[in-house]
């Protein structure tokens, strides 16, 4: 590994996790489900604001992971708790990033790396959302399957990933229909697509068993622990997500394995 460069990436990654904060935020807002506070008449959208009151912050509350924690995880304005998911994204934006690179990233193009972070950024923007609103934006899963469209054709445009697309997708529309939108929306069915050309047919598998093992495992021990009620809807688009994460980069290794050990 470049050392230079994975220090590059890794700020890049935190820059980026804070972006996305900014951008679940903004289109939050826009989408009507928070409100930024009135103690200023006017809120100069083209800059970052605090997310109470709209004053414009200062370039040392926007450095990320560090203004949090520099602040004690309050703002600096109205002295009001800011989310701890702002750091956890960056962080976790961060070592994704590094990850990226790291699979294979010295054998990549400097264009294919972009592709693969731009994909990255997308994901967790994606999974984000759908945690803190249970809603999967459209503008995001279509900016995936561009990008995944862009990868399939550079890669040589296999065939098993159109299989894999309208199996993904007849299978989840199949499930939304099954439960009348309720234990699937259409936000889910849209991101299958994704999945499917991107991931191809065999990676496709394993992220699917991935999604429904862990969320059936986070809904079991929430329920035990009290956190969730029985007949609670919970997201499922993140562990969509980090399953496609999961299956991108170990998911051929996975599908050998269990191949070898079971069949």
């Amino acid at each position: 590994m470049n050392y230079v460069i994975g220090v590059m990436v890794v700020a890049l990654g935190l820059s980026v996790g804070s972006f996305i904060n900014m951008l679940v935020f903004r289109t939050a807002k826009k989408y009507g489900l928070i409100r930024v506070g009135r103690e200023r008449k006017k809120v100069n959208y083209n800059f970052s604001f605090c997310d109470y009151c709209g004053r414009n912050l200062n370039w040392w509350e926007n450095v990320p992971v560090a203004s949090w924690l520099f602040l004690g995880g309050k703002t600096s304005c109205c002295h009001k708790r800011l989310p701890l998911s702002y750091p956890v994204v960056e962080v976790v934006m961060a070592l994704a990033f590094l990850a990226g690179y790291l699979t294979g990233g010295d054998n990549k193009s400097v264009l294919g790396l972009a592709v693969d972070l731009l994909i990255l950024t997308g994901l967790v923007f994606s999974g984000v959302f759908d945690f803190k609103y249970m809603i999967l934006p459209d503008f995001s899963t279509l900016w995936l399957i561009m990008l995944a469209g862009v990868k399939w054709v550079a890669l040589g445009g296999q065939w098993q990933n159109l299989v894999a697309v309208v199996g993904m997708a007849g299978l989840f529309l199949g499930l939304y229909g099954l439960t009348k939108g309720k234990g699937m929306g259409m936000g889910d069915v849209k991101l299958a697509v994704f999945m499917g050309l991107f991931l191809g047919i065999r990676a496709s598998v394993v992220a699917l068993y991935l999604a429904f093992v862990t969320g059936a495992v986070v809904g079991v021990v929430g329920i035990i622990l009290g956190k969730i009620r029985a007949k609670s809807i919970i997201p499922f688009g993140p562990f969509l997500i980090g399953a496609t994460v999961v299956s991108w980069w170990w998911g051929q290794g996975i599908w050998d394995w269990v191949a070898g050990n079971w069949f």
